[in-house]
This record gives structure tokens, sequence and C-alpha cells, in this order.
């Protein structure tokens, strides 16, 4: 298959070529509005225009473009990616303040993500939180087929089968047991970068564009969807309660176009999104105040431990040589998905990572603030906080780690050492990013056998969402309860996120919100 690196002129406007009218204006090019823009097309949709704040002269997956530990270094280390951006101020650090922030590029974080699909659980998803009709619309059958989430898993099987390649190793599919833990890899979607290629690449929206499939791309030359890159929306028009438009800058010049439009869709990111909504809400005289609450992000929690290859059986040595990464479904208390990373190192050195992942609560200690003033965009503070149910998560969560540690001292026959949290997750004395970056030092102490733990500050796992939330903010066909014409999407219109990766539910209600923009 043939790709090609840039998106072309028959698809990008220059800020010259810019119109000052679309009749859908999708604010934000990352995964869920590219994925909107993708089936808008597909369903013959005219004069839809993409507006995106970051640059978009470099398309590439950021694990097709680097070698593996350069790109997860780019990952965990915001500093070493020249997109990335914080557009807020944090008021509870170490939570949404250093490494968290926006990926701002044409493909945003679809460009980044490692391709996991999982829905939100069952027991996540219910008509407590969600409508009933977004839920079955998700899990049951969508406009009289298949579901959203089947539909979605489908097209990304088939989106993976296009690059032939002979590297798959039936042991990637194989479960590794621990104890009563059973690993397996989770549904991805992902494939080489290259028929034949080491390196590999996740889903991306921009597939649609940059492949040569004319079946896929067949109306992309006759004007349905236009993507505008280095514009930043600094605000949503609004009059009679209605949206109109969007005020765009140009990243470069600063200069400054209104834009009209007949429908309106955030996609921009959670915190971005909700600055545009509180700008809207306030200009349009709503009482929503200078906030919107119900920010949430997962809660992440792990250890990372190495050991000498010989002190382990073959059988397990031989699948780090292939590269294990795999995980086992939430349950118990804390409700968590356990996931391991296994790799071995040149050296001979076996090197684990186990992290669990689970839910944030939606509550009011979750908040984008504004500062009012005349001028857009207004600055953006951000705090968040645990709720009851949270710290009981936070400890079951450890618990569990704790379990699943002694059972691997257990299986593999070593002698088992404490696995200590000596910090509280509110003040992580270790995070991810710090413990990486010791354990890429040369001049590290080989520690062999001893678990080092850390957890991530909330917002840095780039899963933050909840303040759209349909239901609450937004109504069950995701437009903006008091402005009419204004939609969201992506995990800021969660109303529970589970423990899953969002990406699959974004792309699912991404695809769920072409046709009613359409009708």
């Amino acid at each position: 298959m043939e790709h090609m690196t840039s998106l072309g002129p028959h698809l990008t406007r220059t800020w010259d070529e810019l119109s000052d009218r679309a009749e859908i204006l999708i604010v934000g090019g990352g995964l869920a509005g590219l994925e909107l823009a993708k089936h808008l097309e597909l369903a013959g949709a005219g004069n839809v225009l993409v507006v995106e704040a970051g640059a978009g002269d470099d398309l590439r997956h950021v694990y097709a473009a680097n070698d593996a530990p350069s790109a997860d270094r780019i990952w965990t280390d915001e500093q070493s990616d020249e997109y990335f951006v914080q557009p807020w101020n944090s008021a509870t650090e170490p939570h949404f303040g250093q490494g968290s922030g926006l990926r701002r590029r044409v493909g945003g974080r679809s460009l980044y993500w490692h391709g996991v699909l999982l829905p939100v659980e069952d027991w996540a998803l219910t008509e407590a939180d969600w409508p009933r009709t977004v839920i079955d619309d998700l899990v049951r059958s969508w406009r009289g087929g298949a579901s959203l989430y089947a539909r979605v898993r489908s097209d990304l099987a088939e989106w993976s089968r296009r690059v032939a390649t002979t590297t798959a190793s039936a042991s990637e599919d194989d479960a590794l047991r621990v104890g009563h833990f059973r690993f397996a890899g989770p549904p991805r979607a992902v494939r080489p970068a290259g028929a034949g290629s080491a390196r590999w690449e996740a889903y991306s929206p921009l597939s649609h564009w940059l492949e040569s499939d004319p079946a896929a791309r067949k109306s992309g030359g006759k004007g349905g969807v236009r993507i505008a890159a280095d514009l930043e929306t600094v605000a949503v028009l609004t009059g009679g309660g209605r949206a109109e438009g969007v005020v765009v800058r140009h990243r470069g010049s600063g200069e400054e176009k209104r834009i009209t439009a007949g429908k309106v869709v955030l996609a921009a990111g959670t915190v971005e999104s909700t600055r545009l909504a509180i700008q809207a809400l306030h200009q349009d005289g709503e009482p929503a105040g200078d906030r919107l609450t119900g920010l949430v992000d997962h809660i992440v929690q792990g250890f990372n431990v190495s050991f000498e290859a010989e002190d382990l059986p073959e059988r397990l040595v031989s699948r780090a040589r292939e590269g294990v990464f795999a995980f086992t479904p939430g349950g118990g208390a804390s409700h968590s998905n356990l996931f391991i990373q296994l790799d071995l190192t040149d050296a001979g050195e076996l090197r684990l990572e186990v992290w669990a992942t689970g839910e944030q609560i939606r509550s009011a200690q979750g908040v984008v603030a504004c500062s009012p003033r005349e001028e857009w965009p207004w600055p953006v503070t951000v705090s968040t906080g645990l709720d009851t149910q949270d710290s009981l998560t936070v400890e079951a969560q450890r618990d569990e780690l704790r379990e699943f540690w002694a059972a691997w001292c257990t299986e593999f026959d070593l002698k088992w050492v404490p696995l200590d949290f000596d910090f509280s997750f509110t003040a992580p004395s270790r995070t991810l990013r710090s413990v990486r970056e010791s354990l890429r030092a040369e001049d590290r102490p080989s520690l062999h056998h001893q678990p080092v733990t850390w957890s991530s500050p909330l917002g840095t796992e780039e899963h933050e969402g909840g303040t759209l939330a349909i239901g609450d903010v937004l109504d069950e066909n995701q437009e903006f309860i008091e402005i009419g014409g204004l939609f969201a999407v992506g995990p800021a219109i969660f109303p529970r996120q589970g423990s899953a990766n969002p990406s699959l539910t974004s792309l699912a209600l991404s695809r769920r919100l072409a046709p009613i923009l359409l009708a």
C-alpha cells in the first residue's frame, strides 16, 4: 500500500485560502475531530472545515517515525516533544501540572496512542449515568445494524490488515499466567509502519486521506472536507441561543478571522473544548459562570523492576525477548485493568513494568475555570481532587499490585521483597516519568529484584474527560443543551469513563455524531 506523507493542496487550506463560511466546522484535528470529519466525508457532506491549532506538516505516528526508546521518551517526557503545549495553569500541582497538556499537531494524540481498543465496562456504562439510547448505540445496535463498538472494531481490523506482515508471533496471543492472574494481549488497532518494517503505528483517521485507496478518498478531491492547520480557535460566536461560528487566530502572524458556520463541533481536547464552552455560555448569558466541573483522568499506579535473565525460566525469557504487552480486565475492589510490559535488553536484563488503570469519578472537585476578560481566549486554571470512592480505588489498586508482585515471586521462585508505596497519591514522590528517567541513566546502579513504585499524577495519562458530559451539559444528540448548533466529541462528553482507554468510545461517538449533523 502506497502512503503519502502530506495531505496535499486538494485537502488543506492556507490562511489566504480560508473561506469565511462552513456548513460544519470542527474545532480540533485530533482523533475525535478527524474521525468525525472522515465519516462526514464518507456520507457525502459538503463544506466541512477542520481547524487545528497545531502544525500540519508531520503526520507520522511517533512509533513509526522513531525507534522505540526515542518514542517512549517522547511519550513520557513532554519536553522532548516539539508539539507539546500546556494552555492552562494547575491549581493542584502536580496534578494537571508538569507532564499534562496537548500534543498540538494535525492528528493529535492519534499519532501517540498505543492502539488499545477497550470499551467502557458494563459496570460503568449504566442508565444511572449514560442515556439509554447512547448505551444501545454503543453495545446493541446502531441505525438498524451492528453496534457502534462492533463497527469500529471491524473497520480497524480491516485497517490493520492493509499492510502485510510476516513478523507476527503466535506467542503474542498466548496467555501469560502468574498465580491466578491471566494476561493476554489487549485488542489493538496497530500494524507495521510498512511492509517488512520493524516499527509500528496505531490507527489514525488521517489514514483515510493519506493512503492511496481510491474508494476511501473518492470524495476527498471533490470538496467534502478541508483541513486548516496553525489556527487557534480563540472563541465560539453565539447569538440568540445558537452557535454562529468561531474566531480563529493564525499561529504565526497573530491575525484573526471570523468564520461563520451552520454547526460547530468542539473536538479540541477536554480542557480546550471546555474553555470554549465556558466562553460561549458566558457570552450567551447562561448561568454557567466561569467554570465547569466533572473533570477526571484515569487513576494509574504501578511499579518497575528488573532481573538477571539467568534468574528466570527460559519460557519467560523467550517471551520477554519477543516483547510482551498484555493486560487482565478490571475486577475486584479496584475495578482496574492491570497491564504488564516485559522486555529483554541486549545486556541480558529482563525489565518488567506493571500498572493498574482505574476510573476516577466525576465530581465537583474536578474543575476547569476561566478568568473572564474582554479579550479572548480567557486564561484557564485546572484543579482536581479525589473523592471518597477515588481514595478507595487508590488503596485497592495498591493491594492488587502487591498481590500480583507476591504471585510473581511465587510463580518464578524468587525471593519476595516488600512492594511499598511510601507516598500518598496526591503528592507522589515518584512518577512513571521519573522512574523511567532513572532507568535510562547510564550510571544507574544495577539494583535487580528491587521493585520501584510510582503513581501518575492526574492529567498525565492524557485521558482527561468528563466536563461536557452527555445528559448533563449535552443532550443525547451530543448538542449543548443551552446552545443550539454547538456539539462536542471526545472524552469530555463521557458521563463515566470506566477503566478503559477512551479511544474506542471516542471513535464510536464521533461516528455516531456524523449522521446527526447531516440530519
